[in-house]
């Protein structure tokens, strides 16, 4: 059996129960985050097209690329 995701569609069997609030965030960390990796054609991880959605919503500070810092 397949079980496809839609918004606003919780199981409520495994997590605990969201608000209203919080499961309207994450449908749109959710679309956010498709939409970015569909424009990045692939190239960007789900995890990153995640966190930039996060960064785009001001859920997350955007994170320093430290490698190449120079003390």
């Amino acid at each position: 059996m397949t079980h496809e995701w839609h918004p606003g569609t919780r199981s409520r069997t495994r997590r605990p129960q969201m608000t209203a609030e919080q499961e309207e965030l994450a449908d749109d960390l959710h679309v956010r985050a498709l939409a970015i990796r569909a424009a990045s054609d692939g190239e960007l991880s789900i995890r990153d097209a995640v966190h930039l959605a996060a960064v785009q919503l001001g859920l997350e500070a955007p994170q320093i690329d430290t490698e190449g810092a120079v003390e």
